[in-house]
């Protein structure tokens, strides 16, 4: 499991490597974070007692409702999160563009890379 820190934003990814096979794992060094926007969960509320351990804070600045699925554009204090959801889940969790919301991102989900 390795730990990171953006700012006030805390992430932990699991991760095969390990420091001496990948010099970008080295305490203090960049990495550029990716996950795809299928994985990104949204919640209304934060710290849910749920297993999701990566929960970053943004403002919704886009919404896109699909027939199916919904685009959730929000900023962050880490840039830019996309997450595509069920728009029944966008409808059901009333998403309105300026809302404070939670993006939340499974360990697993979360891929690390050298700048």
């Amino acid at each position: 499991m390795v730990s990171l820190a953006a700012g006030d934003v805390k992430l932990k990814s699991i991760v095969i490597d390990t420091a001496s096979t990948c010099d970008y794992l080295l305490v203090g060094k960049e990495v550029n974070v990716i996950f795809k926007e299928m994985e990104v969960s949204i919640s209304t509320q934060p710290d849910l007692p749920i297993s999701l351990q990566n929960e970053i804070t943004g403002k919704i600045t886009r919404l896109e409702i699909g027939e199916i699925l919904s685009k959730v554009t929000l900023e962050t204090e880490v840039g830019t999160v996309v997450s595509v959801i069920s728009t029944n889940s966008a409808e059901r969790l009333g998403l309105k563009e300026e809302q404070q919301v939670y993006a939340m991102i499974k360990t697993n989900e979360v891929m690390l890379s050298a700048e």
